[in-house]
């Protein structure tokens, strides 16, 4: 059984790679009491959840959380709750979509351009995939583009949806297509919730130098690729992590 490590109200993986959570994956379901999706919280995500009083319920029950993020690796050393090593989504991806591939699994995609569609379909042309014209992330615009890609799950049944929009998108869109996967009592694929990893494996956008990752500074390195995106991220919204470190250190 994955160890894990209770930080910032979430369980996350206490590992030092990825192979048991890959071995899982591949060969058995998700439990019963488990949300079907797979999360890597970076300081960003782990932030939006906590202040999400809709989500963090739902999403505290993944499968598989994964530490994504330099700075929950320190701050759950700090606690006392230390986690081995930093599990990014853009690391797992590209051996769970080769997993996938040399075990024939059914696979959809919910991608942001064509170009990540392109490029994913040379190398598994079975995958089926859908991009989504801009929407809000509201109930009502969810719900429509839920809508079109609900009827696609119940026809191919794929074992794996991956998602890779922003937040909140694709957390709302994945509520969304469970719930209606489940009142139609269809078959229940596992959700990956990864972001821009799609976008890194093929190339369509770079990542911090190796020694940049190694020492935490991954997050300097996109502020610097995607200022204007990123400023607020990371300047403004983020620091709310150090609240919650004092809270969780308080309790402590």
């Amino acid at each position: 059984m994955t160890k894990t490590q209770h930080i910032f109200n979430l369980d996350f993986v206490a590992a030092d790679n990825f192979d048991e959570i890959i071995d899982s994956i591949i060969k058995e379901p998700t439990p019963d009491h488990l949300f079907p999706v797979v999360i890597t919280p970076n300081v960003d995500l782990t932030v939006h959840l906590n202040k999400n009083k809709k989500l963090l319920p739902i999403f505290q029950h993944a499968r598989f959380i994964l530490p994504d993020g330099a700075p929950i690796i320190w701050f759950s050393k700090l606690l006392g709750r230390p986690l081995k090593k930093r599990l990014a989504g853009s690391d797992l991806f590209p051996l769970i979509w080769k997993a996938s591939i040399q075990h024939h699994k059914k696979v959809f995609l919910v991608l942001p351009n064509e170009e990540v569609k392109g490029k994913l379909a040379n190398e598994y042309p079975v995958a089926a995939s859908y991009i989504p014209p801009f929407f809000e992330a509201t109930k009502e615009e969810v719900e429509m583009e839920a809508q079109k890609i609900f009827p696609h799950l119940l026809q191919q049944e794929p074992d794996f949806v991956f998602l890779g929009l922003r937040y909140p998108k694709q957390e709302m869109l994945i509520v969304n297509l469970h719930n209606k996967l489940k009142a139609a009592n269809s078959k229940m694929p596992l959700f990956f919730n990864l972001g821009a990893s799609y976008e890194f494996y093929t190339g369509m956008k770079s990542r911090a130098p190796k020694w940049m990752q190694n020492i935490g500074l991954e997050w300097l390195h996109r502020f610097l690729s995607e200022p204007k995106r990123t400023f607020k991220r990371y300047f403004y919204d983020d620091l709310y992590i150090f609240i919650l470190f004092l809270k969780e250190f308080l309790r402590k």
